[in-house]
């Protein structure tokens, strides 16, 4: 989360821009990334993760994404966008769901209901 909010605060992040969604890319990555990591904290305490919890952790990731779009708002150079919102908001969910699947398929936790 230290990171998003350092690179949030440049009025440029740093890299080369390949092709046009690239930024929408990035945004759906970062914020996978972050409710990866925030099942993996959550996960092993319950056999795996709930639906429940999948609920849980990609509302922390959309909520800190929104949270980083109003910042953004106040950063010269950059601007708020509901789109980066919804891009944060699927990357958090798609890799929770990873993190989910992959948890009951490395550990024999039988279903995956």
């Amino acid at each position: 989360m230290a990171l998003i909010f350092w690179l949030s605060s440049l009025p440029d992040v740093p890299g080369p821009e390949l092709f046009s969604a690239q930024d929408k890319l990035e945004h759906f990555l970062v914020f996978g990334i972050l409710g990866f990591l925030i099942a993996a904290a959550l996960g092993p305490w319950k056999s795996g993760l709930s639906w429940r919890g999948m609920a849980i952790v990609t509302i922390i990731v959309a909520g800190y994404g929104a949270s980083d779009e109003l910042h953004q708002m106040f950063v010269p150079g950059r601007n708020a966008s509901l789109f980066d919102l919804l891009f944060d908001s699927l990357g958090g969910f798609s890799f929770v769901f990873l993190y989910r699947r992959s948890y009951h398929y490395l550990h024999g936790a039988g279903s995956v209901s």
